[in-house]
């Protein structure tokens, strides 16, 4: 390394002593995500590298002191030819700690002594007395080099195929090293991003948007690519209004204020929505007006599957009319539990919208669209499982769960009662995966006895279970 001094890691200085309280489940709180030029001006060190060594021991969580080596493969800010590794701390002690795997590659922003990465909105420490791990044996052997801090939310992240802002970044850092990089302002413009979980699946960007900047000079105009990033390039330093335009698109904070730095960038992004509508008429099994029926609309990805938590829901009419609103442009699927489980008061077996080959609604931005009527199976009858649930001496396990899910969603539930007895409603023809298990143990050695799953399809015969907490594991 270009410098030696003492190990050294900011993590702990930029904790919350008020909530020293937190347990270990707490979790950082990270501002949006901005481009890279919004870190490159507080970070000690920039590189694009591969992890090749951790001491990170998942037993411990994060109540440990954390080495990570990564081995350099193109530097941007910081660092000299000859510097050809660097060690980072993922944030040890605090809820923003981080976990990098060997092999993996990574676009790394390394902060030392009290620089904070911009959009921290909280750190904390994680109580508990920390498990000693020995100083890994290549940083005694070695010298004692600096130890940068990347924990979460500093800007590091996993450089990845499908990510459609990793290319202006690398050209952004790139520009930054060579000295070519001037003041500007950039970022990106969603559309209904908030509309469900994109972590797997990239954020829909929006192409075409005009984005125009007011305030330290001359107007100045620019125009969203195809996956919907902007630049405005070669400003004064100083302060800016931004606003993004597109019909009949409209952005849910319609005005940014933005400060463009000497070093780096001012960062903005927007989210744009064209609200748009879906109507329908839903159907009992005889074709009469369905009331009172939960009706569920999930927005599809590109692949044609459904959005993690992109889902809404309304209840029909006495007329079995539903209306969705302020849908966004895209697919979706329209349907009676498909989302949530089938229960006593929708009990009907997952039931989607068709027309002919036709199974998912395309809406155009900001389309009004009326589809045609769909049609329920008949109700499924509602039986009961009632059980027996002890410990393996014998004894009634009282206060354990009895669970019943259908697919990976929770159908039914009972709690065991003092005789160890427990029953819980489902609904006949549909197949169930069934366990009891509570949490056992004192504080910092719990485990979960549990029963083990079995499969069910309840028919028209009562069910009794004979149910024993002979197995344990961590994860409940």
């Amino acid at each position: 390394m270009a410098r030696s001094r003492q190990l050294r890691s900011f993590a702990l200085s930029l904790v919350l002593s008020s909530l020293f309280g937190l347990s270990r489940a707490a979790g950082c709180d990270c501002g949006p995500a901005g481009p890279s030029c919004a870190y490159v001006g507080r970070a000690a060190v920039v590189f694009a590298g591969t992890v090749v060594f951790s001491d990170h021991d998942p037993t411990l969580g994060l109540r440990q002191r954390t080495f990570v080596k990564f081995k350099i493969d193109e530097a941007f800010k910081g660092l000299t030819p000859s510097d050809k590794e660097v060690w980072i701390d993922p944030g040890s002690f605090t809820s923003c700690y981080a976990e990098y795997n060997v092999g993996e590659h990574s676009l790394v922003f390394g902060y030392e002594g009290d620089r904070m990465p911009p959009d921290t909105a909280l750190m904390s420490v994680v109580p508990g007395q920390p498990s000693p791990k020995p100083i890994p044996g290549e940083i005694v052997r070695n010298g004692l080099p600096t130890v940068y801090s990347s924990p979460e939310c500093s800007g590091t992240r996993s450089m990845r195929s499908d990510d459609p802002g990793l290319n202006q970044d690398l050209g952004y850092l790139r520009q930054f090293r060579d000295r070519k990089a001037g003041p500007s302002i950039r970022g990106r413009v969603t559309e209904d991003e908030n509309f469900g979980i994109f972590d797997r699946d990239p954020r829909p960007g929006l192409k075409g948007v005009t984005v125009i900047a007011t305030g330290n000079g001359p107007k100045r105009t620019t125009t969203t690519d195809n996956e919907g990033f902007f630049a405005l390039e070669d400003l004064r330093v100083g302060s800016y209004l931004l606003t993004a335009l597109l019909r009949p698109y409209k952005a849910r904070w319609p005005e940014r204020e933005v400060e463009v730095p000497a070093a780096g960038c001012g960062a903005a992004d927007f989210d744009m929505f064209a609200p748009g509508s879906i109507d329908g008429v839903l159907l009992d099994s005889k074709g009469k007006p369905a009331s009172n029926v939960r009706v569920e609309v999930l927005r599809l990805n590109a692949q044609g599957r459904p959005i993690f938590y992109a889902e809404k829901k309304t209840t029909t009419g006495r007329d079995g009319r539903y209306h969705f609103t302020e849908l966004p442009h895209g697919n979706f699927q329209i349907g009676v539990n498909v989302f949530e489980a089938p229960d006593p008061d929708a009990p009907y077996a997952p039931t989607k919208w068709s027309a002919g080959i036709e199974t998912s609604v395309n809406l155009k931005p900001g389309e009004r669209k009326l589809i045609s009527p769909f049609r329920l199976p008949d109700p499924l009858a509602v039986r009961t499982i009632a059980a027996v649930v002890r410990w393996p001496d014998g004894r009634a396990a009282q206060g354990a769960d009895l669970w019943g899910d259908f697919g990976d969603r929770v159908a039914a539930h009972g709690e065991v009662k003092a005789d160890g007895s427990v029953r819980m409603e489902v609904l006949e023809s549909l197949t169930y995966s069934v366990e009891a298990k509570i949490w056992t143990g004192p504080p910092g050695h719990r485990e979960v006895a549990r029963t083990g799953s079995m499969e069910l399809t309840p028919g028209k015969d009562p069910i009794h279970l004979e149910l024993t907490l002979n197995k344990r594991t961590q994860q409940y």
